[in-house]
């Protein structure tokens, strides 16, 4: 199923575009069911032209926040991507020819985080994102003129933590007013409740780190932590944040 088809009511089904003994799927939109996009991502991901293969020993701040996480019991890390993966904002769809600068954008601490998490492999990575795949529709925008959702996200790890990719199992992109309008799903309600069903994870093994405050309003007792900074993810969000959010457990 692709962005560019209509909604129906397929199952889930996983497009490889790679050739045999090639790197692998490229990104695939599956429907299991539901009225969203979730992106698998591929379990060998080219570097793409620019990006860092290697990476340096992890820093100071980097160890802090990994601490951080594991005194709460937090194995499955989701980020945001505007303004929080990169301090850039995709609206309702990035022209292709802009996209060096989004991924110039990069949030240095979100890369080493990723890469740190990782090389540890005992965390489990996602992406929860409103740059829903169903804006590929919306008039004069396609996949061959414009990239955001997962795509964009995937471009972003590619390029600035290649190795780290595969263990982002999980993109959801999803805007629950392209979906219905359900309160019930509306900030990243859905994109969460969907990745604790793809690992199997209790809502209080998660965190989401996400620029938006109402995007970290939930029910379900995840903790939300708010990115403050314009720059995007900062490992100072972890130690400035304030007790939990209202649901939290």
């Amino acid at each position: 199923v692709t962005p560019s088809q209509p909604l129906g009511t397929a199952m889930a089904e996983v497009v490889d575009d790679g050739p045999p003994g090639g790197p692998g799927a490229v990104l695939s939109y599956l429907r299991e069911g539901a009225p969203s996009y979730i992106a698998e991502v591929p379990t060998t991901v080219p570097v793409m032209e620019g990006g860092h293969g290697g990476h340096p020993a992890h820093s100071a701040r980097c160890q802090a926040f990994i601490e951080w996480l594991d005194a709460r019991g937090l194995d499955v890390i989701v980020f945001d991507m505007d303004r929080t993966m990169s301090r850039g904002h995709c609206g309702q769809g990035l022209p292709r020819d802009q996209i060096e600068g989004y991924l110039e954008g990069r949030s240095h601490d979100f890369v080493e985080a990723a890469q740190a998490l990782a090389d540890l492999g005992r965390h489990r990575l996602a992406v929860a994102t409103g740059s829903d795949p169903l804006e590929y529709q919306l008039p004069g925008q396609g996949m061959d003129t414009h990239i955001l959702g997962p795509d964009l996200a995937l471009a972003l790890l590619n390029r600035w933590c290649p190795e780290a990719t595969a263990k982002f199992e999980v993109m959801v992109g999803y805007d629950f007013e392209l979906h219905g309008g359900n309160v019930h799903d509306k900030g990243k309600r859905y994109h969460m409740r969907r990745i604790a069903e793809h690992y199997g994870a209790e809502f209080r093994q998660m965190v989401l780190f996400d620029d938006s405050q109402g995007c970290l309003e939930n029910e379900d007792g995840w903790l939300g932590v708010k990115v403050s900074d314009s720059l995007g993810f900062r490992f100072e969000d972890c130690f400035e944040h304030q007790g939990e959010l209202p649901g939290a457990q």
